[in-house]
């Protein structure tokens, strides 16, 4: 018997002990509620954060002392605690906020108790870490929940099955354990609930956002001017929820997903329904120096139109509207709205060139691209005309105009009423004061000044904008070719306009971190519409933007990449220097001294010799001469051809032209080297020159044709490949060098005194430095690394009086004394440096300029470094020019940036 009860005993203490597992297994079956459905319904936004999300280090080294503050507090503290001891699993938590009472925002974590831990060992921990704490602890809904307390500072939790509770709010914790009990209240007013919202998300995202109904009633008006997008419009009426996955990378943080609007009739995307996206090129038109850009590209003028008016009725602004167009017909006459509508197509953008944040306005443009440019700038004439009639108003008043140039003016009106085109198509379209208006090719061009209208003359004249610039550039390419709603902007510029717009804790963090935020380059935003949703794109940039080094005064953009260093010339009327320059496409351009085109002509071939302006009538207007390897240019400062030119050369002139004028009397002789081996000489009107002997060459000609005047005597000097020739006028040889020369097929020939005595230097293509006096006598430097393929200047670069040999070659720039003693070196890596140029700037202040081809940059140096502000972004070599007596700076004019001319300004 006493077997037997011990083996019944046996049997019930193994049952027993099998029966207190399954219900301890039971009880932690609760580890497989999902962690959404412990979101209290009224959480605000919902962010489940993966673990493959971290903050760039460019983010965290610029918010450092926030990020530090944050995690000093309990809340912050008790997570990381938790999630270092592994006591929860780091793989992915989530993060919900909210609002209690009026102002207070509250956060509650929720993470998967780790495998490796029971929920007493959790507990055990917890009540370590808070030992010396005070602690309560209490029941709610058969759980148990302790609140820690630190002065003002207090965090609650609780362990709930396989779930840790984490919050700064007591009520937050209850309305979350609450969820397990009362299912029902996670059914409210039809949004997509927390338990079944990751359907809406990608699994691979670093973030997933969910953005509740009371996200917009409650928390943003917290952080967010109600009308902070648009005046007239309330960010708590504009969505019902979002769902966005969002990416933290080293280019920047983004967030893609839908937001829901439908229903909700003062949501003023409501405008955008049964628009499809469309591909805008309005940010051709924007000016380059805008700082933010917003457009509306949309398929369907009038269901916008129509959709507009749903929304104005629904957000209770129709009567104010309605008021105000009616205030319209009466100063502008009837059917504005049909008038307009007509010419419409669909486009409208807004630029915002500055923001003043002690008058909080806007300076900037709104264009209107319409059908029929000659149509839009009738009906404003119209209306104008009609204001002035009934206003008492002087109708010439009403008409302006302003100069581009000496040669160019622009006529604008004033418009009488400063909200036009917010009333007319949407305060989304607000915020910039419709003071003025120009009507240029399909663009109507509201401005809030005359500044404004402007700037958008000055670019679109060059053809230059906000697409030019590097920090729209690199933002652009991050958002969809296709939109109906974008908004890019200039981070630095605009964070005036953020700190007004904000508010609350955000405009503290803002005002705190003015330096923090330079981190972020560019903002984009962007809305593309989906049925009843928006397909929504938000990218902050952190990608960095080549500041600028030196000032660009204004860019033109040609029709292809510049070909040649930019040669100043001079208007004759006006005395004014102005731009001559040909583009790969073979086509010339005069630009005058403000960046405007006045005239392009393509040309055959391209231009391989100096532009000279030469005065062919002698009445002291200038033409300009050139040549191409086939043929001779003369053309006047209206881009039209003298007679007989363009003039074909008698034979190919492949080392261009160059121009004598002996005597100074402008009786000019234009020497061209033949592939044939002769040297024609010919005078301006095109005729050979009568007397000339025609010299001819040995080999093939690989210099041109210098004049030089040593002692009172002339002297042409030119060279082959084997041989150097100097000749008299007549083209007879004066001075026989009978030394064998091996040149290069592009041999620049120099006049350089050296110890008192002029000599002719160019280099050989060993690299070594000839020397030839003008006896004929021949000598050699071999300059220190010094190699063949390189490219000689000679100039007096230190201001001792002795001209010193300046090389370039690949990626290396040295210069060297008479004796070949190396005085300067300068390495590029993987550079490929041109021809270097000298610049004088004084008696004493020479400087050296070279292009890297490949890097697309421009180098400025003297004997010591390279000058400050250098290098700068340029494709083309550079020409430089001075400023007004008295200026410190000078200007330069390079190719840069695939197609553009442009000037620089650079303070010395």
């Amino acid at each position: 018997m006493k077997k037997i009860a011990l083996i019944v005993f046996g049997v019930v203490l193994l049952g027993g002990i099998g029966f207190a597992l399954w219900w301890v297994n039971e009880r932690e079956r609760e580890v497989d509620v999902p962690k959404e459905s412990f979101i209290p319904y009224n959480s605000a936004v919902v962010v489940n954060v993966n673990a493959n999300v971290n903050l760039s280090s460019k983010i965290a080294i610029a918010f450092d002392r926030e990020i530090k503050t944050f995690r000093e507090s309990m809340l912050c503290r008790v997570v990381d605690t938790l999630k270092q001891a592994s006591q929860v699993d780091t793989s992915s938590y989530v993060m919900a906020i909210r609002v209690e009472g009026k102002q207070s925002i509250r956060f509650l974590y929720v993470l998967n108790r780790s495998g490796l831990f029971s929920r007493g060992d959790v507990h055990a921990f917890l009540q370590k870490m808070f030992a010396g704490v005070q602690v309560k602890e209490r029941k709610y809904n058969n759980q148990k929940i302790y609140l820690a307390s630190r002065g003002k500072d207090e965090v609650c939790y609780a362990v709930v099955g396989g779930m840790v509770l984490v919050s700064n709010s007591e009520l937050y914790v209850e309305d979350a354990v609450n969820q397990l009990s009362n299912p029902g209240e996670d059914e409210k007013d039809g949004a997509p609930r927390f338990k079944n919202v990751n359907r809406y998300f990608s699994a691979g995202a670093g973030l997933n956002v969910f953005l509740n109904t009371t996200c917009f009633s409650d928390l943003l008006p917290l952080l967010l001017q109600k009308d902070f997008i648009a005046k007239q419009t309330n960010i708590a009426k504009w969505f019902k929820w979002g769902a966005l996955d969002g990416e933290i990378k080293p280019s920047g943080i983004s967030f893609n997903g839908f937001v829901h609007y439908d229903g909700l009739k003062a949501a003023f995307p409501v405008a955008f329904k049964g628009q499809f996206p469309q591909d805008s090129k309005l940010d051709a038109v924007m000016p380059a120096d805008v700082k933010s850009v917003s457009i509306l590209a949309l398929n369907d003028v009038k269901n916008y139109l129509a959709s507009l008016e749903t929304y104005r009725y629904g957000a209770g602004q129709i009567e104010n509207v309605r008021k105000r167009k009616q205030e319209f017909a009466r100063l502008f006459g009837d059917k504005l709205d049909e008038e307009w509508q007509a010419l419409l197509k669909g486009e409208w953008g807004k630029g915002t060139l500055s923001y003043d944040a002690s008058r909080k306005q806007e300076e900037g443009i709104v264009v209107v691209h319409v059908k029929a440019g000659s149509l839009a700038r009738g009906l404003l004439e119209k209306m104008l005309k009609t204001y002035a009639s009934k206003s008492g108003t002087s109708e010439i008043s009403l008409y302006r105009s302003f100069a581009l140039d000496k040669d160019k003016k622009v006529s604008y009106f004033k418009m009488p009423v400063p909200d036009f085109a917010g009333v007319m198509w949407g305060y989304v379209l607000g915020g910039i004061a419709t003071n003025y208006v120009l009507v240029e090719d399909n663009y109507v061009v509201f401005a809030s000044s005359e500044k404004g209208l402007q700037a958008f003359a000055s670019d679109y004249m060059r053809r230059l904008s906000v697409r030019d610039q590097e920090w729209y550039q690199k933002l652009r390419t991050k958002l969809s070719s296709k939109f109906n709603w974008m908004y890019l902007s200039e981070m630095v510029s605009m964070l005036p306009y953020y700190e007004q717009v904000t508010k609350g804790t955000l405009r503290e963090l803002l005002e705190r971190n003015k330096e923090g935020m330079e981190v972020f380059s560019s903002l984009g935003l962007q809305w593309v519409c989906e049925g009843d949703m928006l397909y929504h794109t938000l990218f902050l940039s952190t990608e960095e933007v080549e500041q600028k080094q030196a000032q660009i005064m204004w860019q033109t953009r040609l029709d292809a990449r510049m070909s040649m260093k930019p040669a100043i010339v001079v208007n004759h009327n006006t005395g004014e220097r102005e731009l001559f320059v040909q583009d790969e496409g073979n086509t010339i351009y005069l630009i005058n001294d403000v960046g405007r085109i006045l005239w392009k002509l393509p040309i055959e071939g391209r231009i391989n010799s100096e532009v000279y302006q030469v005065d062919m009538f002698k009445n002291g207007k200038l033409q300009y001469l050139f040549s191409t390897p086939s043929h001779l240019y003369l053309i006047d400062r209206n881009g039209n051809y003298l007679p007989r030119f363009p003039l074909a050369f008698k034979s190919p002139c492949k080392q261009g032209i160059s121009v004598a004028d002996y005597e100074n009397n402008k009786n000019y002789r234009v020497f061209a080297p033949g592939v044939d081996h002769h040297v024609y000489l010919y005078e301006l009107s095109g005729n050979f020159v009568k007397g000339w002997d025609v010299p001819k060459s040995d080999n093939d000609i690989v210099s041109k044709i210098y004049h030089f005047r040593v002692d009172g005597k002339d002297y042409l000097v030119y060279a082959d490949q084997y041989r150097l020739y100097i000749l008299d006028r007549k083209g007879k040889e004066r001075v026989k060098v009978s030394t064998l020369l091996n040149l290069s097929g592009n041999t620049p020939l120099y006049l350089t005194r050296q110890n008192g005595q002029m000599k002719i230097a160019f280099s050989d293509v060993n690299g070594e430095i000839v020397l030839v006096d003008f006896r004929g006598r021949v000598e050699r430097v071999k300059g220190e690394k010094m190699v063949g393929g390189g490219i000689l200047n000679v100039e007096d670069i230190n201001g001792d009086g002795q001209d010193e040999f300046v090389y370039s070659r690949k990626d290396m720039l040295c210069v060297y004394d008479v004796q070949g003693k190396l005085l300067l070196e300068k390495c590029w890596e993987n550079a490929e440096l041109s021809f270097p140029y000298v610049y004088r700037f004084s008696a004493r202040d020479s400087r050296i300029g070279v292009m890297d081809g490949k890097g697309e940059r421009l180098f400025l140096l003297d004997m010591k470094d390279v000058s400050k502000g250098f290098p700068i972004r340029g494709n083309s070599p550079f020409s430089i020019t001075f400023g007004d007596k008295g200026n410190a700076g000078f200007y330069l004019f390079a190719g840069s940036d695939g197609t553009h001319l442009l000037k620089y300004r650079v303070l010395r």
